[in-house]
């Protein structure tokens, strides 16, 4: 039988093991209510979220541990000077959907640790140079859908280690060509969105020594050319989608050799001699032109003649140059054009293209084809002397109308 002195130290031991459970989930957790602003919750301890319009400027946070502050559809107005400057271990600052939003210079003093910062849908109009001086650990910046027509040359300086930055929508009209030419780690420029936004072509568009992903998607771009390249030399990913480019030249592949992707979904194609050659290119160097968004997969397409309208390019593999015409012969009733170099990707836009995974195939198919299953049309497309789109064309036994996709 146990001493009485035995049972007795066994249950002080219980009882301190029971307290300090009671400290750990009970009187930890109330203190970080206290300390958590009103009209906030914090989650894990570390994480602050505050949503709703009561709040009208940014919360004094007095969990110096917090490392990521979400405020979300405020009435924030303005980011005062040394605002966070207490959350030294900040890394993720999203300021989403909020009024009109001013930023004072130093408004982000003190992060030293912050990553990512996200501040868009705000109605944001000018950001000031110097805005983000001395955040040399931030990797992502996001200004989407905000107001911000100019941008200076030096507004993005000090940004060193900067790896993505999301301009998308924000009624860009012109950018210097060296606003990011002193940001040794830019991979990742997202421009799409900006109809206005000024594309040369008699000069270089950007600068920048490092930059791997270019999107000027859905920016009326109705020309580009290889003096607009000239000087993001070392590109992999070029997204055109959503454009009114009839053409592409082909010296633009040329000049950008690294090139593993060229997205042209949405543009009105010319399907003559010069986009076989680019088709060609493409082919030939693996070159990825299918792209495969959130909700949106798409593939180049013929635009013209009208009788290939919606067609994908890929059926500029059987035409042929003959006697100064261009000429397309096929079985229209028996061929599907199969493209199984698309993949899904992650939803992230900034997914490393060697991460992406599970193929998919997708057809183009002929459907509603001649109702006699003995007869197989060909299809006669001509072209002027210099194997360029002519007003001129002849179609036999033609239903190139029936030309579908189908998603199996």
């Amino acid at each position: 039988m146990p001493s009485r002195l035995t049972v007795v130290v066994l249950s002080l031991l219980l009882a301190t093991a029971v307290l300090i459970f009671w400290l750990g989930f009970v009187i930890l957790p109330a203190r970080v209510s206290i300390l958590c602003p009103e009209g906030c919750e914090s989650k894990k301890g570390y994480i602050i979220i505050c949503n709703g319009p009561s709040l009208t400027a940014p919360p004094l946070i007095r969990l110096t541990n917090t490392r990521v502050l979400l405020l979300r559809r405020n009435e924030i107005r303005l980011l005062e000077r040394d605002r966070f400057v207490s959350l030294t271990e900040l890394e993720i600052l999203s300021l989403l959907e909020c009024r009109k939003v001013t930023i004072e210079l130093g408004a982000f003093n003190g992060l030293t640790k912050l990553a990512e910062l996200l501040v868009g849908c705000n109605k944001a109009s000018k950001i000031k140079p110097g805005t983000f001086e001395n955040m040399m650990s931030l990797k992502k910046l996001v200004l989407r859908y905000n107001r911000i027509e100019h941008l200076n040359s030096d507004v993005f300086s000090g940004l060193v280690y900067i790896k993505t930055i999301d301009l998308t929508a924000t009624k860009l009209q012109f950018l210097h060509p060296d606003t990011f030419l002193g940001l040794p780690k830019l991979q990742y420029l997202y421009l799409s969105i900006n109809p206005g936004l000024q594309i040369p072509t008699d000069r270089n568009f950007i600068n920048s020594q490092f930059l791997s992903h270019l999107d000027i998607s859905n920016c009326n771009v109705s020309s580009v050319s290889v003096e607009t390249f000239t000087n993001v030399s070392v590109l992999n990913g070029l997204d055109l989608r959503y454009n009114n480019l009839w053409t592409v030249d082909i010296n633009i592949l040329r000049a950008l050799p690294e090139l593993s992707k060229l997205y042209l979904y949405g543009n009105p194609l010319q399907c003559d001699s010069q986009m076989e050659e680019v088709w060609r290119w493409c082919e030939d160097r693996n070159i990825r032109t299918a792209y495969d968004g959130l909700n949106n997969v798409g593939v180049p397409e013929c635009d013209t003649q009208r009788e290939v309208m919606g067609i994908w390019w890929g059926l500029l593999e059987k035409w042929q140059c003959f006697q100064g015409n261009i000429q397309y012969y096929e079985d229209y009733k028996n061929t599907c054009y199969s493209y199984n170099n698309i993949t899904v990707r992650n939803n992230d836009k900034d997914t490393d293209p060697n991460t992406e995974t599970d193929k998919q195939e997708f057809f183009y198919s002929f459907l509603n084809a001649v109702p006699s299953a003995n007869i197989c049309g060909s299809i006669y497309i001509w072209y002027n002397r210099q194997c360029h789109p002519s007003q001129h064309y002849h179609i036999q036994q033609g239903y190139a109308n029936s030309y579908q996709y189908v998603h199996p």
